[in-house]
């Protein structure tokens, strides 16, 4: 039953991650340098989760942001100032990438509702 309310919760939290509309943004025009890109595309993949409603979550560069993919809901996240490899998911959910000892990108911890998800990175 623990389980079934509780991926209830994590699809609800999910979905309304990116159901909530946002404002549009300024009329400013930004420029990602290639150094923004290169940085960016180091944490681009597929990470398997265990214990969600989803298997898999796909981490991308969309128009020089990283995004999110779950297969059902995807949105730009923003990086938390101040705190190395961590990203904010619309303020829904907190993603932190881990490295290995040769500061590779290995997985990445979800953190959702008081809850934390392991992810291992697989492509």
């Amino acid at each position: 039953m623990k389980t079934i309310v509780f991926t209830l919760a994590c699809t609800l939290s999910l979905s309304t991650l990116y159901a909530a509309s946002t404002p549009a943004p300024a009329a400013t025009s930004t420029r990602v340098s290639i150094a923004d890109s290169v940085e960016l595309n180091q944490y681009v993949g597929k990470y398997k989760f265990e214990g969600l409603p989803f298997e898999f979550v796909t981490i991308a560069v969309k128009d020089g942001k990283l995004t999110i993919d779950t297969g059902t809901e995807s949105g730009a996240m923003t990086a938390v100032k101040d705190a190395a490899d961590t990203f904010d998911a619309s303020g829904r959910a907190t993603l932190k990438f881990k490295r290995d000892d040769a500061k590779k990108v290995t997985g990445v911890t979800l953190d959702a509702q008081g809850m934390s998800f392991e992810g291992k990175k697989e492509s």
